[in-house]
């Protein structure tokens, strides 16, 4: 008995297996372009708002979503009047120091040491404030003071008693050491000499003996020594200056010492004042 094999050529098999790529890659494509025409209609559905802002042009799409980029011929020192050696530093507040400025103060003075009788002293001064190094203040200005006494001593052993007034005209001068500043307090303290006329405007007297009349008028010039201590403190763009004080009236003039003699030499004092 013979058996007869029949040969089966793969070219059906071939042929089957080229549909089944054939049928792949198309799928692929149509895939391909549903994703593309997915991302096109959904871009061009994104609302998409174009402004400019300063020298700057901005593509805003959403809060936290935007491009921005300098626009075309646009220069930014030229837009901004910018020098381009300009350096931009930007000055801290905390730190404002003053290097000048002008200073007002009214002021009272006593006498630390009352001769025969009680006086008082009070007046204004202004002065410029110029700063020398870097802690150190030069100031120099005028000064007007009134002052009033009532005084009971004795002349030639005769008793009396004698109430005036006078005015003192000074040029005060000194030497601060502070680090004066706009924003920040500081405290003080100073040296310096003040030259002042000094001038009876008026003088009445009562003797023993209770007659009224008209007492000598004193006028002369005299040289007070001054140290000064208080403090600074920023004030509305201004600074407000408190402190105190203690000076010496040396008298070189006149055949009587009068600060010697019925009034005082040494004096305390208070003052307040502004700078500008």
């Amino acid at each position: 008995m013979v058996t007869i094999l029949k040969l089966v050529t793969p070219y059906s098999f071939i042929k089957k297996q080229n549909n089944n790529i054939y049928k792949a890659k198309k799928m692929r494509k149509l895939i391909v372009f549903a994703i593309l025409f997915v991302t096109v209609v959904t871009g061009y559905a994104q609302s998409v708002d174009n402004f400019v802002v300063g020298p700057y042009e901005v593509d805003y799409k959403g809060e936290g979503d935007f491009k921005f980029r300098l626009r075309k011929g646009v220069d930014l020192y030229e837009y901004f009047g910018l020098k381009k050696d300009t350096i931009i530093q930007n000055t801290s507040e905390e730190y404002q120091p003053v290097k000048h400025g002008i200073q007002i103060n009214a002021f009272m003075s006593l006498p630390r040491f009352a001769m025969k009788g009680n006086s008082n002293s009070f007046g204004v001064s202004g002065s410029w404030k110029q700063q020398v190094g870097k802690i150190t203040y030069l100031n120099a200005g005028l000064s007007l003071a009134f002052s009033y006494g009532k005084y009971n001593y004795d002349e030639n052993c005769k008793p009396y008693y004698r109430e005036d007034a006078m005015i003192e005209v000074g040029v005060p001068l000194s030497i601060e050491f502070t680090r004066l500043d706009k924003k920040k307090a500081s405290v003080y303290a100073g040296i310096g000499m003040v030259p002042t006329f000094y001038s009876t405007i008026k003088a009445d007297e009562t003797t023993a003996e209770g007659i009224d009349q008209k007492g000598e008028k004193d006028s002369g010039f005299l040289i007070s020594p001054r140290i000064d201590f208080g403090g600074y403190i920023p004030l509305n763009n201004k600074i407000l200056r408190i402190g105190i004080y203690g000076e010496y009236k040396i008298n070189c003039s006149g055949d009587i010492n009068i600060y010697k003699e019925r009034i005082s030499r040494a004096f305390i004092g208070a003052n307040v004042g502004l700078i500008f």
